[in-house]
């Protein structure tokens, strides 16, 4: 009965020193009775099978977060989410840091009952593709009556590490504009370039998949296209008896040069995988690569004598459009189809005359590069039926080299804002080489008796 007393009495203590907001935000959700109980919990950040934080220190000293930011490894400063598992309501949200008491320990005091905890370093779970690390952690726990309940909760790499690494013998045999696709199985997809060396893209963890897509387009010193199609399955037998993807499994996708003679020219891969909950590496066997084509290793890239066409062309450019101010459709629109044999790099859309006043109302700039948008434009381009997901990544890679620019939901719009007068469209498109543009005209004449 004794140790009861104190223990009531250390809660109240506690909630007496709290921040009053703090307090505030736990007795509103949760309405603590005389007879609470507590959570008490000790919270660290695991990577490569070190810790990097604890709640009460930053203990690592780089070897294992890398190059991480301070956010993504100070437990300090992630969320922590207590819920009720009965209820399914939150009863405390809050920073680490402000949970925590004036001795710097995680103490929340909690009705009797059955809950939840979970923290992270940010809301990552439904990022496709990310440039930051995602990291959670989260256990159940009940609590009872005049107790204080221990719970260890360690937050670990919730997404699947991806990293690009290029072999000298590669790099000697192939031009630097290489575009190397990786996706998940699950529409999370990532295009690797020259500027993508040194850095780890995080990939959300797919349910029950056990490989990994890897399409590789890249041209040769000598001028030769080459483009591998291959599976990389991870070993059965991996970590923890599970061949599926899991969150924290990282990959180092290798690049090399394979099988050069005087007519062929081929790239084959090795593939790291790291388990980060405990730092162990293994390579992934041969056997579990599989080649799909177009042109697997040792079978690509043979010499052709003759000079190929590489000269950009158009299919529905320059074309000219008239219309009535009102008009719901555009007589006689089509499509314009781009044939670009080295790979569009830019298509630059400019857009003058009347129209360009009005881009405000559809958020789009004057000019705009279609191959290269921010997050934002990207969304406008693709919700306005320009581009979809799959071909602005080819778009961006630089390796698409037919592409047909579906207008129609762009310049239909120009009949139903524009009173009367001309709007031009001008498209420009660079191959890293050689540019070509065009231009696409609407004349609108005013509505008769207007």
């Amino acid at each position: 009965m004794k140790k009861y007393n104190i223990l009531i009495g250390l809660l109240a203590f506690m909630i007496g020193f709290s921040s009053c907001e703090m307090r505030d935000e736990i007795m509103g959700r949760n309405e603590i009775g005389k007879d609470a109980g507590a959570l008490e919990l000790d919270l660290s950040s695991r990577y490569n099978g070190v810790t990097m934080s604890r709640a009460d220190a930053t203990v690592d000293n780089g070897t294992a977060s890398g190059n991480f930011k301070e956010e993504d490894v100070d437990i300090n400063k992630y969320t922590l989410v207590v819920t009720n598992s009965d209820t399914q309501e939150e009863v405390a949200k809050a920073v680490v840091a402000d949970l925590k008491n004036q001795e710097g320990k995680i103490i929340i005091p909690l009705n009797e009952g059955n809950y939840s905890v979970q923290a992270y370093n940010y809301d990552g779970e439904n990022v496709s593709v990310s440039e930051r690390p995602f990291f959670k952690g989260e256990q159940t726990f009940s609590v009872a009556k005049g107790i204080s309940t221990n719970v260890d909760l360690t937050c670990k790499l919730a997404c699947i590490e991806m990293e690009l690494a290029l072999t000298s013998s590669f790099t000697e045999a192939f031009k630097d504009d290489y575009a190397i696709t990786i996706d998940n199985g699950e529409n999370a997809t990532q295009v690797f370039d020259n500027s993508s060396l040194g850095k780890k893209y995080y990939f959300k963890t797919p349910e029950q998949k056990d490989c990994l897509n890897v399409a590789v387009k890249a041209t040769s010193n000598e001028g030769n296209f080459i483009e591998l199609l291959a599976t990389v399955q991870k070993p059965a037998d991996a970590e923890g008896g599970s061949s599926n993807l899991e969150g924290g499994d990282s990959f180092v996708i290798n690049l090399t040069e394979d099988g050069a003679t005087e007519s062929h020219l081929s790239i084959g891969l090795t593939v790291d995988l790291t388990f980060t909950e405990e730092g162990k590496t293994i390579e992934i066997p041969v056997e579990n690569i599989t080649y799909t084509g177009p042109e697997e290793p040792g079978e690509g890239g043979e010499t052709d004598t003759e000079e190929p066409d590489t000269s950009i062309t158009f299919e529905g450019l320059p074309a000219t459009y008239t219309c009535t101010y009102g008009d719901s459709d555009i007589p006689g629109l089509q499509d314009v189809r781009i044939l670009a044999p080295n790979g569009i790099k830019n298509l630059n859309v400019t857009i003058s005359g009347e129209i360009a006043g009005l881009l405000g109302m559809v958020a789009l700039p004057e000019t705009f590069d279609i191959c290269n948008m921010d997050d934002e434009l990207k969304e406008k381009v693709i919700g306005l039926g320009l581009v979809t997901d799959d071909e602005y990544v080819q778009l961006h890679a630089g390796t698409c080299t037919e592409f047909t620019f579906k207008l129609g939901e762009l310049l239909i719009l120009v009949p139903k804002v524009v009173n009367s007068g001309n709007s031009t469209f001008n498209l420009a498109v660079s191959d890293g080489v050689n540019t070509k543009d065009g231009n696409i005209i609407v004349i609108v004449n005013p509505k008769e008796g207007e």
